[in-house]
């Protein structure tokens, strides 16, 4: 490169940097591109300091996430999940438990996720029991376990 421009990368640019690189850059590149979407910003001493100390409360505000994560996945991995469901004298369900069931019933334990991290690749169908994955972010993933109690009628 002829000219080049030293950038801090603040966010991840797919295919050229990762958040916290320290690269160089064409300047136009990063006073077109880069700086008007705040990807990335000049390297200077005072910058380098001041992103470091923005770096840190990233870092801090993520592990505290993570733990967040971990306590309600340790509760959801603790229940013991029941839900009643309409079923034949073999135990097929007349209908199905879905993500929202599931949700619904964690709601009723004082745990509050998105239906989206429920991992239920098909509705159940049966009643007995079954493990379902719930992916709770910051690579925390807890298992629930749910009784389904097929009531006849």
């Amino acid at each position: 490169m002829a000219h080049a421009l030293k950038v801090v990368f603040r966010s991840d640019v797919r295919g050229i940097a990762q958040a916290g690189d320290v690269k160089n850059v064409r300047p136009g590149y990063a006073r077109n591109f880069l700086f008007p979407r705040k990807l990335a910003f000049p390297a200077s001493d005072g910058a380098l300091k001041q992103w470091e100390t923005e770096r840190q409360g990233i870092l801090a505000k993520v592990e505290k996430r993570r733990v967040d994560s971990q306590s309600i996945g340790q509760k959801i991995e603790a229940l013991a999940l029941s839900i009643s469901a309409k079923a034949s004298d073999e135990g097929r369900l007349f209908g199905s438990v879905t993500k929202q069931d599931i949700k619904d019933a964690l709601g009723k334990e004082n745990i509050a996720v998105d239906r989206r991290m429920i991992d239920l690749s098909a509705p159940l169908k049966l009643a007995g029991q079954a493990t379902v994955p719930v992916h709770l972010g910051n690579g925390v993933t807890a298992q629930l376990k749910i009784t389904i109690v097929g009531e006849n009628g």
